[in-house]
């Protein structure tokens, strides 16, 4: 078996003749909280990924078929099609949000166009919220040449697409062997994620990514059922014991239930304080990088009740310093948001840290396409309020 890194060079040798625009050097099998299954795709081409002793890796045939196989696809840039949703005839301004790669691509042209909105001091009064226009225009004086050079360089599944878009002074094509490869990866890419994978207690077909953990080996699999006959419960028995002293002589995340998930299901890593160093519990893959990040934990059920979970934070009645910033905008999403706004607090809540540790806030959600709500600041003696109010709540449910 190889490495991504050698992975991507053989990617590269194959493809060094390949007319359609590739970037062998994004070939690599990341785990995050939305992965799906076991295979990186290079263009349409699925590879299967193994994990060997806790490494992914890669079979050196499957790669180079991959690379010959794009190499061998019929290739005109003048061959041209529309990618908008329902093609040219659907026009004419309504809003119909597309799926898959034409969203991430006219997500990078209307960030683009927003970048100069903001250079241009355009004073058109655009809206941006997270809706998608049928119609993939320029506007506030974004260029086409403008978006090549901000966007060219932006990869799905190793496609450089945006290189090979044409301008028409009214909307963007794509070379149609180009959008039959997008197409194609987000077929398989849905029919693999759909692919039941048996439970490795009892062989029953399981397709929620909820009951996957990760392991040394690669995915393993438990129904709620087995995992609630066959893991632990957590009893905070290991409370006030420190990250380093569990990880040298306690016994594995994953002989546990994660500490917040329902249904249940594995955990994969002690999660604890990175302020004071003290064991938290065991979370399952999602929900650490979750915390890790500090963006969206707190939306968790039992989310801050679990961050308080740490003695140290929890005598002195507040949360680690990578979630203070969520528990602003939780708050301030909870009294300016939209009703019901599903949408990850940070694309809602922005904040910028003002002079004497105060902040400027705007919120705006997807739904408030009308009602958009003015910039204003936090207050420091505000900011410590909702921190301990914050606080109080997971005390509550402690």
């Amino acid at each position: 078996m190889i490495t991504p890194q050698l992975a991507a060079t053989f990617l590269a040798d194959e493809t060094r003749h390949c007319p359609v625009p590739m970037a062998p050097d994004h070939f690599q099998y990341k785990y995050n909280r939305d992965a799906k299954h076991d295979y990186v795709f290079f263009g349409h081409q699925p590879v299967r990924a193994y994990k060997v002793s806790n490494r992914w890796k890669f079979i050196e045939a499957d790669v180079r078929a991959a690379g010959r196989a794009i190499t061998a696809l019929d290739w005109d840039p003048h061959d041209l099609i529309d990618p908008r949703p329902g093609g040219a005839h659907q026009q004419g301004g309504s809003r119909l949000k597309p799926a898959g790669w034409r969203a991430q691509i006219h997500g990078w042209i209307d960030r683009a166009a927003r970048t100069a909105h903001e250079e241009t001091g355009c004073a058109c009064g655009a809206e941006w919220g997270y809706g998608y226009e049928t119609s993939w225009g320029l506007r506030c004086g974004l260029t086409a040449a403008a978006v090549r050079q901000r966007c060219s360089h932006y990869a799905i599944a190793c496609v450089l697409p945006v290189s090979s878009l044409v301008w028409t002074d009214e909307t963007w094509l794509i070379p149609r062997a180009l959008a039959f490869i997008l197409d194609r990866r987000q077929e398989t890419d849905e029919n693999l994620s759909h692919t039941p994978i048996p439970c490795k207690a009892c062989g029953t077909g399981v397709t929620s990514l909820g009951q996957r953990a990760a392991s040394s080996s690669g995915w393993t699999v438990l129904c709620p059922a087995c995992a609630q006959t066959t893991l632990l419960s957590y009893r905070q028995q290991f409370d006030g014991r420190t990250y380093a002293k569990i990880r040298e002589n306690g016994p594995p995340a994953g002989d546990y239930l994660c500490a917040l998930c329902d249904p249940p299901r594995p955990a994969a890593a002690w999660d604890h304080c990175h302020d004071h160093g003290l064991i938290r519990g065991p979370l399952c893959g999602s929900c650490n990088t979750m915390e890790g990040h500090g963006k969206d934990f707190l939306t968790l059920k039992g989310g801050t009740a679990h961050l308080l979970r740490c003695a140290h934070c929890r005598a002195r009645r507040t949360l680690p310093a990578n979630h203070r910033l969520a528990a602003l905008r939780r708050h301030l999403h909870r009294e300016r948001g939209a009703k019901d706004c599903d949408w990850p607090l940070h694309m809602c809540v922005t904040l910028i840290e003002a002079a004497d540790g105060e902040f400027d806030c705007t919120v705006k959600c997807p739904g408030q396409r009308r009602s958009r709500s003015t910039g204003f600041r936090l207050t420091a003696q505000e900011i410590d309020r909702i921190q301990a109010q914050t606080a109080e709540e997971g005390l509550l449910n402690f």
